[in-house]
């Protein structure tokens, strides 16, 4: 892949709505959220992913400003049961996060050993969080 093609064609940018929960709370089953300090982190590792074989539709990226006020109101309308989870806190961790500006994106997975590569490369590229949400346990790799 070109290192000149924009970032932006090669992921797509979603909204936080549109990713699925459980018990209101923001928990994508078979992907890794990656969180950036900056959007030139958050680039270079969309383009890391995809020479190492991510096609475009499995990295999905979502932009502060957007996410922000969809975080927060995932926070306030989590369900009572999600209040005792560690989704829920870090939920609330992303909103933190979020509020410094960092990037997030959400990298489709098939399973242990391709997330942790995912989160490899993701420590290359800057990143500080990397959450990987499996079918019953939710673990961080960063």
């Amino acid at each position: 892949m070109s290192a000149a093609l924009a970032p932006e064609a090669t992921s797509d940018a979603t909204s936080v709505d549109a990713a699925p929960t459980s018990f209101g709370v923001f928990k994508p089953v078979g992907s890794l959220m990656v969180g950036l300090p900056t959007q030139q982190q958050a680039d270079a590792l969309v383009v890391a992913l995809h020479g190492a074989g991510w096609p475009g539709g499995a990295v999905l990226h979502f932009r502060p400003r957007e996410t922000l006020a969809e975080l927060e109101a995932m926070v306030e309308g989590a369900g009572a049961l999600a209040g005792f989870g560690y989704e829920i806190t870090l939920l609330r961790r992303y909103v933190d996060l979020t509020r410094q500006g960092y990037c997030w994106l959400l990298v489709k997975v098939d399973g242990v050993e391709p997330a942790a590569a995912a989160a490899a490369i993701a420590r290359g590229c800057g990143a500080t969080l990397a959450v990987h949400y499996r079918t019953l346990v939710v673990e961080e790799l960063i």
